[in-house]
């Protein structure tokens, strides 16, 4: 009865495992040698789930009322730590950032928060809620962790986190997507907009936090 699939995601933890929620553990899986273990949530069914394997670590929150973060470390199978935020009921989705200590976490109605924290400071860094809007995707660029990719069942948005000495926030800018003729929609450039004939700026187009000094 551990064994089953669910149709949540899954991930490898390291170039050979893989693992994913079933129920109230988490399978994991050598694809050499078929051997499999398992950790249990103790506090009830799995929620939200996600693995890294260039760190060996994977996160996950339990399905319970103010549910937890726990992030866990492979193959001890032993906790790092908990991240306990202002959520009242679930998480939807998870996301390591593939270099660092950083995770992003989605959360459900009626917050629908999107947060970074430094697991491992333990540490909420900076967070925005999104009223009515249910994510399907949530990732950080392999090679940036100041970026998030947020995708819903309409749009995707690159979320920039911008940072001053201690302070964090997010920035939001929408991806333009093509219509239904394969053409870009009108709209301004949030990433290099265009420049205008008065601007007395010569030098390289650069992206708006770039001049401002923010990255």
């Amino acid at each position: 009865w551990v064994q089953g699939f669910s149709s949540k995601n899954f991930g490898f933890i390291n170039n050979h495992t893989v693992c994913y929620p079933c129920g109230n553990y988490i399978l994991f899986l050598d694809i050499e040698t078929k051997k499999t273990s398992v950790l249990q949530c103790q506090t009830g069914q799995v929620g939200a789930f996600t693995a890294n394997g260039n760190r060996q670590v994977l996160a996950f929150s339990d399905r319970k009322l103010n549910p937890i973060i726990y992030v866990c470390t492979f193959p001890e199978l032993s906790k790092l730590t908990e991240l306990k935020g202002n959520v009242q009921l679930d998480y939807t989705l998870l996301a390591l950032s593939f270099t660092g200590s950083y995770l992003a976490s989605y959360s459900s109605i009626p917050e629908f928060i999107l947060s970074v924290w430094n697991w491992q400071e333990n540490i909420l860094l900076c967070s925005v809620s999104q009223p009515g809007v249910t994510a399907t995707s949530l990732s950080f660029n392999p090679m940036n962790w100041q970026q998030l990719c947020f995708v819903n069942e309409s749009s995707i948005t690159v979320w920039h986190i911008e940072r001053n000495n201690d302070e964090h926030h997010l920035k939001r800018n929408p991806v333009k997507l093509p219509n239904g003729q394969n053409s870009m929609s009108p709209g301004e450039d949030l990433f290099f907009p265009v420049s205008h004939s008065e601007d007395q700026y010569y030098g390289p187009v650069l992206p708006v936090s770039a001049i401002a000094g923010l990255v």
